[in-house]
């Protein structure tokens, strides 16, 4: 199957093995050699740990709505590469994105930092040029696994925002959460004003400090009543009160109903699949999970019953979010992420001693209990490592897996 990836994907793609490289020489050389593209483009600049894929959503759903082009830029992608770079909602094509990438990747014969540019500074850097030279007004841009060093403090910061911040990536970031906020709050270094959920006092704390340091306008963005038409789960009023409240900081006062009809896979997403439905989720540290599990407890399910299906990085907290998952006393199914680098199913069921176990996501007991359940009627929540939502989601979305499908209903495709 290799031979079908294209050659500038399997360049591209290689460079995940260099691993994360927190920092930004490289990136910082490679946007001054391509003459800073991107530079001019206020950019709202997304940061913490959960929520930023669907904070991010909204706000450009709103900027869209308001009449601006909006660049997205955002990570991973679910299906294809394309996804993580957006022109006024719609994904760009691979081979369209492929002429921005192979520019970046013309660098790597121009010595040391050209050959060891990352696989997140080069799309960082392609999406910025996408962005120039789409002429878009004003761009979103979600941060990376980090803050301090993260490839995205190359564009040009009009406004930061934080999302919850909590535990994770920890072998890069810390052990501790402050070690963790520490790292995420020296974005605010940039200067621009800031705006956060409410946080816990202890990342709260930190927050403020950093702000106070920099000499940073810093505020505090309580949630909405209730979250827009498109997103589900009550977490979400918290993502939705700080997007508004960035839109509102360059559009002036707007009605909470500018973010209704916004989309983002794999966030408590519902798919209709015969007489049953199938949830995704890509939730996969404990915040996420704790998000998840208090959804569902306020969501009964169908007189079929619920099927919970999970699987996660080997890095990630799994058996205390197998923990949380079991306490919803719906029957468990645990599956490897399909990239080698999961927990093992048998290791993560010792904290579910009643879960079921797939050898692999071809497993057929797996795929007969998932067929059965949804036959009968049943709900399956699939959720955890991108790889696994995403394996999942294509199967049961087939042709029609392309984000573009069922993102924003507004996408403008005749610009």
């Amino acid at each position: 199957m290799l031979d079908e990836v294209p050659a500038w994907q399997r360049e591209l793609f290689a460079r995940r093995s260099f691993g994360v490289r927190l920092g930004l020489e490289r990136v910082k050389w490679a946007h001054e050699r391509l003459g800073r593209p991107g530079a001019s483009i206020p950019a709202i600049h997304v940061v913490g740990t959960n929520g930023k894929g669907s904070t991010s959503a909204m706000i450009a759903h709103g900027l869209l709505r308001s009449g601006r082009r909006v660049g997205l830029y955002t990570s991973p992608h679910l299906h294809r590469v394309g996804e993580r770079v957006r022109i006024d909602g719609v994904p760009l094509e691979d081979e369209v994105l492929r002429g921005y990438v192979e520019r970046v990747l013309a660098l790597a014969d121009e010595g040391e930092l050209g050959r060891t540019l990352t696989f997140f500074e080069i799309l960082t850097v392609a999406a910025l040029i996408a962005f120039d030279e789409h002429g878009v007004d004003i761009a979103v841009v979600e941060c990376g696994l980090g803050g301090r060093l993260d490839a995205t403090r190359i564009v040009s910061v009009a406004l930061t925002l934080f999302v919850s911040i909590s535990r994770d990536h920890m072998a890069y970031l810390g052990p501790t959460i402050t070690a963790i906020t520490l790292e995420k709050a020296a974005v605010l270094e940039d200067g621009a004003p800031a705006r956060s959920v409410i946080q816990t006092p202890e990342v709260a704390a930190i927050l403020r400090h950093s702000a106070a340091r920099f000499g940073v306008d810093l505020q505090f963005v309580d949630p909405l009543p209730s979250p827009p038409l498109g997103l589900r789960g009550e977490h979400q009023r918290r993502n939705a009160g700080l997007a508004l409240a960035a839109l509102e900081h360059f559009l002036g006062p707007v009605e909470p109903s500018l973010l209704d009809g916004v989309r983002w896979p794999g966030r408590l997403e519902e798919v209709a699949v015969g007489d049953g439905r199938v949830i995704f989720d890509v939730g996969h540290n404990l915040d996420g999970i704790q998000a998840v599990v208090a959804h569902l407890q306020r969501t009964p399910p169908p007189p079929a019953g619920r099927l919970i299906v999970f699987g996660c990085m080997a890095d990630k907290e799994g058996p205390a979010m197998v923990e949380l998952l079991v306490g919803l006393g719906d029957p468990l199914y645990l599956v490897p992420p399909g990239d080698g680098d999961g927990w093992s199913p048998a290791v993560l069921g010792a904290s579910a001693p009643l879960a079921r176990v797939a050898r692999d996501l071809e497993d057929p007991s797996f795929w007969a209990a998932w067929t059965a359940h949804l036959r009968d009627g049943g709900e399956i929540v699939a959720l955890g490592s991108h790889h696994l939502v995403a394996w999942l989601r294509g199967h049961v979305l087939g042709s029609r897996r392309d984000p573009l499908v069922l993102s924003d209903p507004l996408v403008r495709t005749n610009r």
